[in-house]
């Protein structure tokens, strides 16, 4: 059931978004995927962070900077800041939830959806919370 939810919320939020992408000017589109790319490179280089215990979060303090990432760049998508501002933050934070839902829950991820992307290009399983990213079993 659970995965379901996350397949049909990531889609009802990538049909939400789509028609922005032909409705603001190509500059804010373009702009929103670069940070889609950065977003993606972000979450890998926490990815990698964590699994190898470079730096150990707990699972409260590894989901709060996970998913505070977004937050934080949807909120001051509406400013004026030259990369983020404009839209474009807020644009790019919807769409990276929306394609990190559904790979979640295509891929049966548990855990935090957000960290699901990083997780199709290791091919890793995440566990409950950031900080459980690999089980000793699969290390």
């Amino acid at each position: 059931m659970g995965r379901a939810l996350r397949i049909l919320l990531g889609l009802a939020l990538m049909v939400y978004v789509a028609p922005v992408y032909f409705q603001v000017s190509p500059r804010v589109s373009v702009g929103s995927l670069l940070l889609i790319v950065g977003l993606i490179g972000i979450y890998t280089l926490l990815h990698i962070t964590v699994s190898q215990q470079i730096l150990p979060l707990g699972s409260g303090l590894g989901a709060i900077v996970a998913n505070g990432l977004l937050v934080v760049l949807y909120f001051i998508g509406a400013t004026g800041l030259p990369i983020v501002g404009g839209g474009k933050g807020a644009l790019a934070a919807v769409t990276f939830l929306g394609i990190s839902l559904v790979v979640a829950g295509v891929r049966a991820a548990r855990g935090c959806e957000v960290m699901a992307i990083p997780g199709l290009l290791f091919g890793k399983q995440h566990r409950a919370g950031v900080s459980y990213l690999f089980s000793p079993r699969q290390a």
